[in-house]
């Protein structure tokens, strides 16, 4: 086995059981006596790989309060550093704490952990337990391909989440860091970004997402926006796009084809020829986009 197998077989065992042996249960915490202490909270600095970038202010509340009743149930996991420590594990608890104004919090300290295993633990444990919006999965993603060189598909694998998931979650950061904003913060879904990635112009994009917002357009409108038919460069966007493609009343149909759309991350129709004859037409948008799709058949 040469060195570069070596280290991606190195990468991929650090990711696999990074968080069970560095963020442990509650129950392990009790087992290890005289390892839970209380740190000083002024002392304790946020994880400089956290990913999560939007902390619900309602929430850190809500928390707070179910701390002040039941006390802390979990403690944060930190890693010493100099003469001060940096969160591993529980960042919204230490949040909690801090809106508690607490002087101290239970942590139990690590050592001798890598900036390395901080980068992916960070990472993995909020994509694991769904605590990231779409955007901030994207940036997490696009951070452990680029700092440990995962392709999509071993990415997929360590993170328990499809090749074609990945690839469509990487998509959405090609969009205007406004209409990206605008996914952070829900006010469009990420169902509506990718169709709104399939605009040719950054102005055109951000005229769709400003549309989705005040005309309350569906995913299947702004696919229709986006075929090079709605619209000329002369010509304003209209505020409802034209019906192209007749759709299928049947819900189910209509279900079925909105979960390949999220699958494919790309427009989908189903066009019918009577006698329960038809096709399904997939778009594609360039050379490599064709290629992800095909990518997608035939796995």
């Amino acid at each position: 086995m040469n060195k570069t197998q070596n280290s991606k077989s190195n990468k991929r065992k650090a990711l696999g059981r990074g968080i069970a042996n560095l963020i442990p249960t509650h129950s392990e915490s009790e087992d290890k006596s005289g390892e839970i202490q209380d740190v000083d909270i002024n002392a304790i600095d946020t994880n400089p790989y956290q990913p999560r970038i939007d902390f619900d202010d309602g929430e850190i509340a809500g928390l707070a309060e179910s701390i002040k009743v039941q006390g802390l149930l979990q403690p944060i996991v930190l890693r010493k550093n100099g003469d001060r420590y940096q969160i591993i594990s529980g960042e919204r608890r230490f949040r909690a704490f801090r809106y508690l104004k607490r002087d101290c919090i239970q942590c139990i300290v690590r050592t001798n952990v890598t900036d390395k295993e901080m980068l992916e633990l960070a990472l993995v444990e909020n994509i694991q337990r769904e605590q990231l919006n779409e955007i901030e999965k994207a940036l997490a993603y696009q951070k452990l391909i680029l700092e440990f060189s995962y392709t999509h598909e071993e990415l997929a694998s360590q993170v328990g989440r499809s090749r074609s998931v990945i690839t469509n979650a990487l998509r959405l950061l090609n969009l205007p860091g406004k209409i990206q904003e605008m996914v952070r913060k829900n006010e469009i879904s990420s169902g509506h970004a990718r169709a709104v990635l399939a605009l040719d112009t950054e102005e055109k994009q951000l005229e769709a997402a400003r549309r989705i917002i005040e005309d309350k357009l569906t995913v299947r409108d702004v696919e229709q926006l986006a075929k090079p038919s709605a619209f000329s460069e002369k010509e304003p966007m209209p505020s409802k796009p034209k019906s192209i493609v007749k759709t299928p009343e049947a819900p189910d149909i209509t279900n079925a084809l909105e979960q390949l759309q999220y699958k494919f991350g790309t427009p989908i129709r189903l066009k019918t020829a009577g006698s329960g004859k038809g096709r399904v037409e997939i778009d594609y948008f360039s050379e490599d986009d064709l290629a992800r799709v095909f990518d997608i058949l035939l796995t």
